[in-house]
């Protein structure tokens, strides 16, 4: 488990749309916006600027993602 800025291309969108799981392999469990509580992570859930993701997977993939941010 990481925590991490999110990519450019996941910012403004949700993560049903972003599908990271499927082209990333990894699975977002949380969200932390800049000054508010951690929440969950749900497939409306809307990555803003700023966002840090909760994100677990297996250490070579979400290294990988981490690339990505």
């Amino acid at each position: 488990i990481v925590k991490m800025r999110a990519p450019q291309q996941a910012v403004g969108r949700s993560l049903g749309e972003s599908q990271l799981r499927a082209r990333f392999g990894v699975t977002v469990i949380g969200v932390k916006r800049p000054r508010q509580d951690f929440i969950y992570a749900r497939p409306e859930t809307v990555i803003e600027p700023g966002d840090l993701l909760i994100v677990c997977g297996q250490t070579n993939t979400v290294e990988q993602f981490a690339a990505q941010s």
